[in-house]
């Protein structure tokens, strides 16, 4: 297959996926997707060449970052409407074709490519299409009753990022807390400007926004950037095209050896195969050993897009230094400085790393010449105001604001609890691999091009084991393994490469085939389990699929399109717990006065106006009653049959007295009702 053709298949694959998850209004936001790369375009082009396919993921990666800056700029001004928007974006894209006119010398040409790395990196790419569309084509899946099915996965973060879409739809600056309306908004929300920004224009045109699509297939994008950009940097670092592409297929499909390890534990034990469907299989590390956990890079493309898309970014940075090395030229720093900056507007963790393993990397490949280190400290001058700006980008809209206090340092007792057996089950398939890459380099004296990935390996390694985010301890383990898979694949490339050279093809693929086998049990897995929505079990405090009846699907349209845009509707906390905790935010895109979020920082206040909005629906004294939902300025009170089966005593009083609470929306299992 010439790359032309492969580049083709994967076009049609893309946008064969992209109807499916997205449907006709996610095939129409794909080309506003595509328009919000254009001001990149001509970074990608003075840094990899016009004719570079590399060009198009730099590029991408650039514009996506630059159109959310431009997209960010009317809503801060309070100019918030479709035709600010097209201006500032419009501007973005003069700036940087002027800026970035073309140059006969390349800012940081990569190794040499052919006609075979494109048929490699394309062969990659298939990867996001192909891990995405099932999980993705079962949001919000219509079951024979009309009801509306989630599976459990989504509830926590893809239905987290509805509510987050549908908060800066508002085009309110600063955004507040959908879960606490009364503060703003301190999350890294800059990745979900785009898609939040097309949901806002359409509400203005009085439509009710397809949210789901846009957010699918932002993430399929973003995916596909995430992928390229792990691809570019890995190949930077050994440029043996088709190692690196089988490295990528490894840590993607098969890093992880739970599913394995889950699958023999439930033959010897005589349990049925169909059992793994109550299990999160990319977590026997935490559920069965209890101690931390990895998430594989699949889960990262599924509802983990902001930190794919921040750990892209720097990659794109660290891929400019593997390739114009410590005497780059300014503008090459200020393009990784740029890449830099908007990493951390889009997640701040994974970027920090990110600037970590960029720094290292130049410092390390410096010291091998040391004439070049005076260069290097200027040049790099112009790479860290950048990430100045991106920081105080993140500063003057507090999305970070409070997560400092919730990181320890020292020795992780998570991660020190069965370490080996943890280490092994969450990525041994690519651990193995990546240690013997890791001996490969050692014994060259670690050629320069390597030492990126090194230091993301180390760095991944520091993190795992000396730094514990208090109030979520397992989160750590998700970005640390994270870190560590987007790194490896280098060391996994130079380790399949010397192989090849060594024992031949026959071998090689031998093992390479018997390191997938080993993971691929726990990722097909997961795809089935995530994408399951037939599933209505019960999992640990919440079920596996939450499901919308038709009864709740009109009220929640009935409060999405019939209440003022600003009004707080209330629903009860504690009986909901951890199954419908977004319930009002994500579906019918309303700001609640308290909530109890799995996706923000878990304070005591959160749980403190917990109590008082659920003693509103607990107590039986109506006096009580009206003064905590005047305290708590409520405008709307959501009685459905959860609030009804757990409070049936207190909320007997909202119909036993008309005079102080009246309804005014109600079904066979849900009302609503307003204080007079």
């Amino acid at each position: 297959m010439t790359s032309t053709r492969a580049i083709g298949a994967l076009a049609l694959l893309v946008a064969a996926v992209t109807g499916l998850i997205g449907g006709p209004a996610g095939l129409g936001y794909a080309a506003v997707f595509v328009l919000a790369t254009v001001p990149g375009w001509p970074v990608g082009r003075a840094v990899f060449g016009a004719g570079h396919p590399a060009r198009w993921i730099a590029g991408g990666l650039i514009g996506y970052g630059l159109t959310t800056v431009a997209l960010w700029v009317p809503l801060a001004l309070h100019q918030a409407w479709w035709l600010p928007f097209v201006a500032s974006w419009a501007v973005a894209c003069v700036l940087t074709f002027v800026l970035f006119r073309r140059n006969a010398e390349l800012l940081a040409p990569l190794p040499q490519w052919t006609g075979d790395t494109t048929r490699a990196l394309a062969l990659a790419l298939c990867l996001v299409p192909l891990v995405m569309v099932l999980p993705y084509r079962n949001v919000a899946k219509i079951d024979e009753q009309g009801g509306r099915n989630y599976r459990a996965y989504f509830t926590a973060d893809f239905v987290w990022h509805e509510a987050l879409a549908g908060e800066l739809a508002r085009f309110t600056s600063p955004p507040r807390n959908p879960y606490m309306a009364a503060e703003p908004l301190h999350y890294y929300w800059g990745y979900f400007v785009l898609p939040s920004v097309a949901t806002g224009v359409v509400t203005q045109a009085k439509q009710v926004p397809p949210i789901e699509s846009f957010l699918a297939v932002n993430n399929l994008g973003a995916g596909l950037l995430f992928v390229g950009a792990v691809f570019l940097a890995a190949f930077a670092a050994v440029p043996r095209a088709w190692a690196v592409a089988w490295a990528l297929w490894l840590v993607v499909l098969s890093a992880s050896a739970e599913g394995l390890y889950q699958v023999v534990s439930q033959w010897q034990k005589g349990v049925p195969l169909s059992q793994v469907r109550g299990i999160n299989i990319d977590a026997v590390t935490a559920w069965f050993f209890y101690g931390l956990t990895v998430d594989g890079l699949p889960r990262s493309l599924w509802w983990g897009p902001q930190h794919a898309n921040a750990s892209a970014l720097g990659l794109l940075a660290v891929t400019l230094a593997i390739c114009a090395g410590p005497a780059m030229r300014v503008r090459a720093a200020l393009v990784a400085g740029a890449a830099l900056g908007l990493a951390l507007m889009m997640s701040p963790f994974p970027a920090g790393s990110m600037t970590l393993v960029y720094g290292a990397a130049l410092i390390w490949m410096a010291l091998s010449t040391p004439r070049v280190l005076p260069r290097l400290v200027l040049t790099q001058c112009a790479a860290v105001a950048m990430v100045a700006l991106g920081l105080g980008w993140c500063l003057l809209n507090g999305t970070f604001e409070g997560a400092g206090s919730a990181v320890a340092l020292g020795l992780s007792s998570a991660a020190m609890h069965t370490p080996f057996t943890i280490l092994g089950l969450a990525l041994g398939p690519a651990l193995v691999p990546a240690l013997a890459g890791l001996a490969v380099v050692a014994t060259r004296r670690f050629p320069p091009s390597t030492r990126a990935a090194v230091a993301g390996v180390a760095l991944s390694a520091l993190l795992f084991f000396f730094v514990t985010l208090v109030l979520e301890p397992i989160w750590v383990g998700w970005r640390a393994g994270h870190l560590f898979l987007i790194s490896s694949p280098a060391l996994i490339a130079a380790a399949l490469g010397l192989l090849y050279d060594r024992v031949g093809r026959t071998a090689t693929v031998g093992l390479a085939g018997v390191l997938m086998l080993g993971g691929a049990p726990t990722t097909l897995i997961d795809i089935y389990n995530a994408q399951d929505t037939t599933n209505l079990n019960m999992g640990p405090g919440f079920r596996w699929t939450v499901r919308l009846s038709p009864q709740e699907q009109e009220a929640l349209r009935w409060v999405e399109t019939r209440t003022p845009r600003a009004a707080l509707v209330q629903m009860s906390l504690t009986p909901r717990g951890r199954e419908t905790w977004s319930l009002i935010p994500s579906f019918a895109r309303r700001r609640m006065a308290a909530g109890l979020p799995i996706s923000l920082l878990r304070t005591p206040e959160y749980d403190a106006l917990a109590a008082r909005a659920d003693r509103i629906y607990q107590t039986a004294d109506v006096d009580e009653a009206v003064a905590l939902w005047r305290a708590l300025k409520i405008d709307y009170l959501y009685v459905g049959r959860v609030e009804r089966e757990s409070w049936t005593a207190g909320t007997a009083k909202f119909t036993a007295h008309p005079e102080h609470f009246g309804r005014v929306f109600s079904n066979d299992e849900v009302a609503v009702y307003v204080l007079y």
